[in-house]
Order: C-alpha cells, then structure tokens, then sequence
C-alpha cells in the first residue's frame, strides 16, 4: 500500500488525489476512488510512519548484537589477546599405544623422537587368601603396625572383636589404612567362587621413592594377612629422548617449560611426537568470524532504511586493507560484500603458510583487527549513532487523523470538495 521514498513518501493513488483536489485538471484516464478509500490510505500511511521509531530502535538494538558476535569472533584471530588461536598447537604420536602427547598454547613447533624401555609402576602388594567366612585367626584385641613409604612413617591401629571372620578383619584393616592419610589404597578383593578374601594394597604414585613396607608393632596382623607381600615392585620409567637417556618416577614428563607434556604407555622405539600449529582450531576460528562478519554486513544492507549507508562501506572496506592475503589464502569478497571461504585453500594456507593467515586476519589493517574495532565501536556507542534519520509524512494527509487515529471527516471533505461546494453527507 506505502511506497516509502527517502526524504518524502507517496502512495499509489497520490495522482488521482490530486485530480480530485483540482477541478481544473485534465480528464484522469481511471475511474475516482471514493472519499473513504482515500481516507483508509492515510490511515495506512499515518499507521506505518508512527511504527517506525519502534521499529528504527529494534533494528538498532539488532546491529548492537551483531556486531558484539562479530567482536567476540575476531578476538581469537588477533595476536594480542590472551586467546590468540595462532598459539594453539596440536601433539601427535606416531605410536599412540605406547605414548601421547599434550601441547600448550605457544609450545615450540618441533619432532621429538622417543624410544621407552620401561614405563614407571606403582607397588601392589597382594595379601594372604583366606577364608572369608571362617573364624579370624587374631585373638580379640587392638593390633598395631607401622605403614612406611616416602621417608614417613604411619602409625595404624584397628580392634579385632571376639567372633571376628577373616573377612570382617580384613574390611576394618583396609578400613584403618584408607584412613591414616598414607599415599596407599587398600581393599579386600573377594572370590565368591574360591571363597576367599585378601588385602590389595596399591601406592598411590608411581616411582621408586614411593614405595612401601609394613610391619607389626604390636600384634601380628601384618603377617596374618599378608600385607607386605609385594606383587608388583615401583620402577621409575626409562626412556631415551631425541638421543639422550632419563629416568622418571612418574609416566608423565615434562618438556618445552612444561608446554608439552608426554604420557608413557609402554615399551616402543623410535616414536616420534610432532607439535604443530593446531589447524583445526585456527580453521574454526577463521569461519566464526566469516560467519559473524556476515551476518553483520547482510542485516546492515538489509535493513539500510534504518541504518546509516556509510557503516556497510566501511564494513566492505574492512576487506580491502588485505584484500591480497585473504584471497591468496582463501577469503574473497562476494559483490554484496559479504565474504566466502575455499576450504581447501584455506586449509593448505594455515599448513603451509601460517605467517600469511596471520598477516591476512592480524597484521596491520588485517581483516580480524579492522573489522572488530568496527564492530566494538557499535555496539559500544549510543544506539542513535548509526541511524538513519526518520523521514516525515505529508502534512496534507496526515491532517485526516488526529494524534490517536481518530477519523477527521471535515478535514477529509475540506480537501476533496472544490471551494464554496456544498455537500450533504454524513460519512
């Protein structure tokens, strides 16, 4: 029905008003519309212009959140921020079985080689099988044993009660080591068909200077069950890196200021660990912020009645600054200003050519850099900085309805009827 013009609006019969508004005017080749049609178009038009301010404000609350996405989505592809995703690097094993690999943000790009001859264990000691239902051997009474390992020494008490089964005291002596604070795990392992129950003792860490005796202070419980049986000695691991021997009391080791971190598995030679820029995440970074950029662009053009036309050139022009490394690695510019990624270049650029990615999105006037501050310094301004100025309706037309859109019949026929006419009806 609204034909809205910028700077002044029309409507479809606007000619045929102003045939009526002058008698003097030539024949008008289409038949008169009536007084009440003329009416319901102002009240269109009076309608659509006083929903503009609502509608200006939603568009431009709209572009604030896009353009904060946009914002959000630029500051992985900036070398400034602490979330830099050009320092996200990615481990690989050629022997995943034996040994893998963790790399922090900014480890050095680098091959190691490893060969393990043995990885580190933790001591197991497995108790006496005993009956678990028969009558304990232990005289009812307090029994008292010391549990050493790491240069420490742990007292440890549990009470034998008359009628006491095996199984009964072995609960209440795992129970009394679970709780003396010592680096050792304790419980009763059960063969329901064997009918037997024995103490399991495991350190908690691996390595030789985590191992563990115990012995009888008062009372001989240790050596009724068993408990300082060693099954499994503690080892330290040993391995050679790129060439050089070393020895660890634990299966992870440190390297590169503890930037990557090497879990040993088991025994293999000559595996190597490759840490590399983690391309995967600069990928889905790279299309985050295409995809933000976007969005912005494309709700700005569409909604150009509302928003200033300069913000969508600088936009577009935000690609222009690197025009060349973008489209050498993948990125180019659609003619409507929105951008469009080859995977696969893109892909063999952050592979091979990582400093260009970076120069394209984070060097000077890079795309991650010009566009974001564009879109801090939207959504950061007041909302009014980037409107378009509302355009104002014809007063001649706007006169048919006061304030509330109540229909103004004398106004009406004041425009339509020729001076000094008199016309006898009640609309």
């Amino acid at each position: 029905m609204v034909s809205p013009v910028y700077g002044s609006y029309r409507y479809n019969n606007y000619w045929l008003a102003s045939y009526l508004l002058n008698p003097l005017a030539s024949s008008y080749p289409y038949q008169p519309i009536s007084p009440i049609s003329v009416a319901q178009e102002a009240l269109g038009v009076k309608n659509w212009i006083q929903q503009q301010p609502s509608l200006l404000a939603n568009a431009l609350t709209s572009l604030s959140n896009y353009a904060r996405q946009l914002w959000e989505a630029s500051q992985p592809l900036q070398l400034s921020t602490s979330n830099n995703v050009f320092l996200q690097r990615a481990a690989t094993s050629s022997a995943p079985s034996a040994v893998t690999a963790q790399a922090k943000p900014g480890a050095t790009i680098a091959t190691y080689t490893i060969s393990i001859s043995q990885i580190a264990t933790a001591q197991l000691n497995l108790g006496t099988p005993l009956s678990s239902t028969a009558a304990a051997g232990l005289a009812a009474g307090t029994y008292t044993f010391n549990l050493q390992t790491g240069g420490r020494t742990y007292t440890i008490s549990f009470t034998v009660n008359t009628g006491d089964t095996n199984q009964t005291v072995l609960e209440n002596m795992a129970r009394a080591i679970n709780a003396s604070g010592a680096p050792v795990t304790a419980k009763v392992a059960t063969d329901t068909i064997a009918g037997t129950s024995r103490l399991v003792l495991t350190a908690s860490n691996t390595g030789t200077s985590n191992a563990f005796t115990l012995t009888d202070v008062t009372g001989n419980a240790v050596a009724y069950t068993g408990a300082n049986t060693v099954s499994v000695a503690a080892s330290n691991a040993s391995y050679t890196l790129n060439g050089v021997p070393y020895t660890s009391e634990s299966n992870t080791v440190y390297l590169d200021n503890q930037k990557l971190s090497l879990n040993l598995l088991g025994p293999v030679t000559n595996a190597t660990i490759t840490v590399t820029p983690d391309t995967q995440a600069i990928s889905n970074a790279i299309n985050n912020f295409v995809t933000a950029y976007n969005n912005l662009v494309t709700f700005t053009a569409q909604n150009s009645q509302y928003i200033t036309p300069q913000l969508l050139s600088s936009l577009k022009q935000s690609y222009t600054y690197q025009a060349a490394s973008l489209t050498a690695i993948g990125i180019t510019q659609n003619p409507n200003g929105t951008l469009a990624v080859n995977q696969t270049a893109l892909t063999s650029a952050i592979q091979n050519n990582l400093g260009l990615v970076e120069t394209a999105f984070s060097g000077v006037n890079g795309l991650a850099v010009t566009a974001g501050l564009k879109a801090q310094q939207i959504f950061t301004s007041p909302l009014s900085s980037f409107a378009n100025p509302l355009p104002q309706l014809n007063p001649t037309y706007l006169s048919l309805y006061n304030w509330w859109g109540v229909f103004n019949t004398a106004t009406l026929w004041a425009l339509l009827l020729p001076p000094g006419q008199f016309f006898n009806r009640v609309v």
